[in-house]
């Protein structure tokens, strides 16, 4: 089957096409019938150049343009079909459709729906285990007796711990009351 398709040429970041015809089972740069227009899109005064009777003849013995091409001669004066090619609405664009459909009952309610929600995380539980006995204690979990508090039967260590000095901080100046 004969196609009418773009083939690159030109250099690099300054894209020159070649409309051709040429059979589908060929690559884009391989062997091709014939040359019936060039397309520069870097060109604005005339980016496209078409040999209408040729691509007329062309179309006559069944060759199909692709897509792009089909765009390109539509400009042209050509009144070749275009298919439409269904993307996948965006997420965003889900959410907006459905919200569409189903309008929320009251203005909060709407506002709330395009704020985006924040997941919410339940609050952690802090659980403290009792030993049941000084014998099921672990020597890591052991506290002196005579040491202990309430503080230190709820597992947090005591309040008079020694605070460590950080190196270069100036101790802290007495007033005098004069």
């Amino acid at each position: 089957m004969l196609v009418i398709r773009l083939s690159r040429k030109g250099r690099h970041n300054h894209p020159m096409y070649r409309l051709l015809v040429a059979e589908n089972s060929m690559p884009t740069d391989g062997k091709f019938v014939e040359i019936v227009g060039h397309y520069n899109p870097v060109n604005t005064e005339q980016p496209l150049e078409v040999k209408k009777d040729r691509v007329e003849y062309w179309i006559s013995k069944g060759a199909q343009p692709s897509n792009t091409v089909a765009k390109l001669l539509n400009k042209t004066g050509f009144n070749l079909p275009v298919e439409q090619y269904h993307k996948a609405p965006k997420k965003a664009a889900q959410a907006k459709a459905e919200a569409a459909k189903n309008p929320p009952a009251t203005p909060a309610a709407s506002a709330e729906a395009e704020a985006p929600v924040a997941e919410e995380t339940p609050p952690t539980e802090v659980v403290v285990e009792e030993a049941a006995s000084v014998e099921e204690a672990t020597a890591e979990e052991a506290v002196p007796i005579a040491e202990e508090t309430p503080a230190n039967e709820l597992g947090a260590e005591p309040e008079s711990a020694p605070v460590e000095e950080v190196s270069g901080a100036e101790p802290p100046k007495e007033e005098s009351a004069s």
